[in-house]
């Protein structure tokens, strides 16, 4: 395989080029921040055109903390991924809860996230 600007690259090739995920290249495809192209099924990229997206974007859309779960100025966890935004909430809830509650799902056969809301919304009323 040539290794030259005009080399084409699948989306796995393009995350081990950058030193991404794939998922993380995947999105930045999607949101249309990389230039890429759909063929047939499969994503293909022009190094050449990587090459200069990430000359001309700085390295935009590829933070270094990119996935990596920080802690927020409340002490609250939070991580951010492609753009996006997500906090992790500490429950008040103590392990052997925690358990009972995961227990209760598997009995039931219920969505664990519908048990924790439900927690989270009598917890919130007292």
């Amino acid at each position: 395989m040539t290794h030259s600007q005009d080399e084409v690259l699948t989306l796995e090739e393009l995350a081990a080029y950058l030193k991404i995920s794939e998922t993380t290249a995947y999105q930045l495809t999607r949101a249309g921040e990389l230039p890429g192209r759909k063929v047939g099924r499969e994503w293909r990229f022009l190094k050449a055109s990587v090459v200069v997206w990430l000359a001309q974007s700085g390295g935009e859309g590829m933070n270094p903390t990119d996935g990596v779960v920080q802690r927020d100025e409340h002490g609250g966890e939070y991580k951010i991924e492609a753009g996006q935004e997500y906090i992790a909430m500490w429950l008040p809830l103590t392990r052997e809860e925690k358990a009972a509650q995961l227990a209760k799902a598997a009995q039931e056969g219920v969505n664990v996230s519908e048990l924790v809301a439900d927690y989270l919304r009598s917890w919130v009323k007292h």
